[in-house]
Parts: structure tokens; sequence; C-alpha cells
């Protein structure tokens, strides 16, 4: 005998109901005990093995689980959710799953990393780009580019772009990107602008041309199918910038005392001296934690590593605001800058008595607070190669990890 129930709509609804209200609770009680990723924008790159997605994920909290499926693989790998202020990464393995929580201004976003060989990826394949030596059959574990410490603090590097005469590039860890002075194509370099891109700079975000599928030589080391961007350089002792991107899945040692570019394979063939620092990937390009001492009053914040920024120390009217940095350090001068776009900022230029990188510490360092900040920019605070190259550095771009070693440099005045 079969017995049935009969439930008023009313009921079944309240019923219902009530199921959702436990699920949403339950979720919700789980996932505080899941890893976080805090963002201030929903916006969010991610590295799937040795693949960069730039910006390519959004944040929702309104979804119950949000899931990214990774390219198919064997063994292990690593994938890093990068927000505008953080970086969660994972070990993954195949055929299995990673929630995490990213936190955002508008909730907490319950987001899964799956593994599933059987699904088709979140996002197709991108090629990494790489490079070969004049000998495509060189097997050596580290590759070396010689360089001039120029009279403007820069890293300058020669190479060429499709075989055009000798460019002056500069080694740029604060750009992500391959460039080449607007004033230079067709009359130094042959290039098809045959796109536009959105380029952010310390000035602020600007619509800049692009060329797709180029060659790119430095040195002995080559690249194909590479994107250049073409950017209007008002005043430059430069011809293009090479960005980290060249090195993407790469360790680079910038060695200062030799002016060499060792770009190192695996951390094994590094030197054991090098000392870590708390790193982290702030739109892309590389920040290191950093302290400011003024007298009694001690803030840390998040620096971008910018060896293209040939100053000392570029602080943010934001961050001399937050930690009460304005009026309290004489002004010995004023200074007007250029960005990438060509706008002029103005800075007023103070003498910072400290300032404590990891381990390390350096005084009397001339320090330029910005008198405004550029709209739609945040962590504008830049370390220039004036304080940089007091350390040989290795940089991680494939762990995003950074080592700095203090050289025959460290004490030279400003």
């Amino acid at each position: 005998m079969i017995q049935t129930t009969t439930m008023s709509n009313k009921t079944m609804k309240s019923i219902i109901f009530l199921a959702m209200m436990i699920s949403i609770a339950s979720c919700s009680s789980s996932n505080k005990d899941l890893p976080e990723l805090t963002t201030t924008s929903k916006i969010i790159t991610i590295k799937d093995g040795e693949i960069m997605h730039k910006e390519v994920w959004t944040a929702s909290p309104q979804i119950e689980l949000d899931e990214f499926i990774t390219n198919k693989f064997e063994g292990k790998k690593q994938v890093s959710f990068m927000s505008d202020i953080d970086t969660l990464s994972f070990t993954v393995e195949p055929n299995s799953t990673y929630d995490f929580v990213i936190v955002t201004n508008e909730g907490r976003a319950l987001t899964r990393i799956n593994t599933d060989t059987s699904k088709a990826a979140s996002i197709p394949h991108k090629k990494v780009l790489e490079y070969f030596t004049d000998s495509k059959s060189n097997k050596s574990f580290t590759d070396t580019i010689p360089f001039t410490l120029g009279d403007d603090e820069r890293v300058h590097v020669k190479g060429t772009i499709n075989g055009s005469e000798t460019l002056d590039f500069i080694f740029d860890t604060g750009a992500n990107a391959i460039v080449i002075a607007s004033g230079l194509v067709g009359n130094k370099v042959a290039l098809d602008l045959d796109g536009n891109s959105e380029n952010t700079g310390s000035d602020g975000i600007h619509t800049v041309k692009t060329s797709s599928s180029n060659q790119l030589e430095i040195e002995h080391l080559n690249w194909d199918d590479v994107q250049i961007l073409s950017i209007d350089y008002r005043e430059r002792s430069f011809d293009g910038v090479l960005g980290w991107i060249a090195f993407e899945n790469k360790i680079v040692e910038i060695d200062y005392e030799n002016n060499f570019l060792l770009i190192h394979k695996s951390l094994n063939t590094v030197s054991p001296d090098y000392y870590k620092v708390e790193t982290k990937m702030i739109r892309g390009v590389p920040y290191i934690k950093t302290k400011i001492s003024v007298g009694d009053n001690s803030s840390t914040g998040w620096f971008e590593y910018d060896s293209g920024y040939n100053g000392s120390i570029s602080m943010s009217q934001k961050y001399a605001s937050e930690n009460n940095l304005n009026g309290v350090m004489d002004t010995v001068g004023t200074a007007i800058s250029l960005g990438s776009s060509g706008e002029e900022s103005i800075s007023n230029i103070h003498i910072l008595p400290s300032m404590q990188l990891g381990d390390f510490d350096i005084s009397n360092v001339p320090l330029y607070i910005a008198e405004k900040d550029p709209e739609g920019i945040e962590y504008n605070d830049l370390l220039g190669n004036s304080v940089l190259k007091r350390f040989n550095a290795v940089i991680d771009f494939d762990q995003f990890e950074i080592y700095l070693k203090p050289n025959t440099l460290l004490d030279t005045k400003f």
C-alpha cells in the first residue's frame, strides 16, 4: 500500500524557503575557514601554471559558487589568483577542487579552482612569451645580457625590432609589456600598428596603439610573435622598454656590480647570499613591503619595484595623508615629472630620515610626495632605481618573489 501526502502550496513554499536558508547559512559558515584573497577591485588576474591571464576574472559575491577550470596538465602546477592588493596561490593536482573566498567591498565570493581534465578550460590556452638563443640548441641553465647603468640611473640594454638598427631599451620591472617610442615607428622601426590597448602608467590610464606579431632581439636572445605597444614619450633617454613580461616564467638576477642581467631557469643556479623580502603582484607588476620612518612615526606599505623609474622614492598623496606624513619634513625642492603619456605631475621633495627594505636600512633618501594623485590609479607608490641599484636583486617572475643583497653602491650619495 502506497501512502501519499498532500501539502498546500503555502506549506511547500515555506519548506523550500527554509531549505534554501539552511543551505546558504551552511555555506556562509563553512567558507569562513577557507583561504581568503582580499581585493579592493572585483577584477582579478589569474596565473594558470605558466600562463598569465591578466584581469580576466570578476569576483561575484552574488553567485553561490564561482568555478575556474584550469587548462589540462599532468603532475602538479601552481595556480594563483592576484588582486590589486593580494595574491593567493595553490599547488594543484589533476581532478581535484580547491575552494577559497575572494573578499570584496561588496561581500564574500566563494570561488573554486577545478582541475577536472574532462572539462573545458575556463580560459583558452595562451602562449607564453618565450625566447630562444641565436643557437636554438643552446641548453644552458643561465643566459646573460650585459647592461649599462646610465646617467639616468636606468638599466640600458641593446636590441632590435624586426631587424631594425640597434635600439636602446631600458629593462623595466614596472612594465608588463614591450614598448617602442612612437616617434621611431616608420622611421627607425618598421611596425604595423593594427590594434589598441589601455596603458596604465603613473599618470593615469590611456589608450595606446599596438602592433601584433613582431620579432624582438636583445643581445643574443630572440622572441617571435611579440605584441609591441607604441607610446609617445615626450622626454626620454631610451628608444624602447623591455618589460618583465619577456621573462614571465623565468628568474632574473640584476647584478649592478658587474652590469649583467642573468636569466635563470631555476633558483638552483642563484647564489644563496640573497635575502627574501615580502612581495606581491599588484596590477601585474611586483611590489615589495617597505617601512617608512620619520621620528617616532613609522608606517609600512607596498611600494612598486620599478627599475624604469629613475628617482628614489615617489609617494602618493593618499599614502602621505593616511600616514600623517604631510608637513612633518622640511621641503627642500619641487619636482615636475612626466608619465608615459607626457602628463605632468608636481611633487614636493623631502629628505626621508630612514626607510627599510626587509632587513636593510637606508638613510637620508630623497622622497617625492605627490601634490595630487592621478584619477583611477591606486598604489601609486614607487621605489626607483636610484634606490634599487644599491641591491643586487633576484626577481622570480614565476613564483612572484624578490630576493635582495646589498652591493658596493649601498652607501653612495643620492
